[in-house]
């Protein structure tokens, strides 16, 4: 049998300089080094390096005894091990082979940690929540800044399954996602969200908190996934077909808008708006979820004779 090369170990100067730096950023460097890894930027790693920031995010997970949770990229393991103290599964999710090599090494002693390596977006949170013999699964990680949306779009798909999340985020991007209609932040990202889940801006995250460091701060939110949407719509691929073309043009008024993404005419934009009691000359900007919704539903009922797919 032909075994697979060693990571090539770190020089005892790479050790000893590890060594020198106080604590999480220590365990870290030093984890690393002894798997012969570094931090890659395609996969966005930015290692936390606080422990009392650690401690903090898993006390906001809400965590209970007889849960099954499932960690987005452990990385070195910040969060890994004081995730499974608390819960009776914690399956961690790792797509960097390197990574979830060290992990696997790490976790030898806890009985209570599964380590896949994999792609969380590529991940049936179903068929392991039926594995495990959990109902509803609670999500955590401290995920890339790259590919925030899709994660996002993974876990609201698969909503039926998933209790809460917690992930921390890019500062900006959690802005977005809280934003009140008419600001600049506002947008689809947030109706979409918003459409999928209650959030909570928990706390906010240095860059300092991290190694290496990003460029910028991080918040820590907290997703209610819904058992139900907030607004009654017949066609959510309408809806947001709607909401996604009013910000494409978001300067421009729903008449506009709403001619080219529903490709009717302006007399028949301004029936649609009047019977959903909608003012057309508005910007889409302006219009709360439930303003939409009316919109989507009024859209639907003249689908058949106006509306062209």
């Amino acid at each position: 049998m032909v075994r697979p090369p060693r990571a090539p170990r770190a020089s005892a100067y790479v050790r000893r300089r590890a060594a020198t730096e106080p604590g999480e950023a220590a365990r870290v460097k030093d984890l690393l080094a002894v798997h012969g890894l570094s931090p890659r930027k395609r996969f966005g790693q930015n290692f936390l390096i606080r422990e009392e920031t650690a401690e903090r995010i898993v006390d906001h997970a809400r965590l209970d005894p007889a849960d099954v949770a499932v960690e987005i990229g452990p990385g070195a393991g910040a969060l890994t091990f004081r995730l499974a103290r608390r819960v009776r599964k914690l399956i961690a999710v790792e797509l960097d082979r390197g990574l979830a090599a060290a992990m696997r090494e790490e976790a030898a002693g806890f009985p209570g940690v599964d380590l896949i390596e994999g792609d969380f977006l590529e991940l049936d949170l179903a068929a392991l929540a039926a594995e495990h013999g959990a109902e509803r699964l609670v999500v955590v990680g401290n995920i890339p800044y790259n590919i925030t949306t899709p994660i996002l779009e993974r876990i609201f798909a698969q909503r039926s399954v998933v209790t809460r999340a917690v992930l921390l985020v890019q500062k900006e991007y959690a802005e977005r996602l809280a934003a009140a209609a008419g600001t600049p932040e506002y947008g689809a990202l947030t109706l979409f969200a918003r459409y999928h889940a209650r959030m909570e801006p928990l706390m906010r995250v240095t860059a300092a908190s991290f190694w290496p460091r990003p460029d910028v701060d991080s918040m820590l939110v907290r997703f209610f996934l819904r058992d139900h949407p907030p607004v009654d719509v017949p066609d959510e691929a309408l809806l947001f077909r709607v909401i996604r073309g009013s910000f494409h043009m978001r300067r421009k008024q729903l008449m506009n808008t709403l001619e080219e993404t529903l490709a009717l005419g302006k007399d028949a934009v301004a029936r649609l708006a009047r019977q959903a009691g909608i003012d057309p000359q508005r910007r889409g900007e302006t219009l709360t979820l439930e303003e939409f919704a009316r919109l989507a539903r009024a859209a639907a009922e003249r689908g058949s004779s106006e509306v062209r797919p």
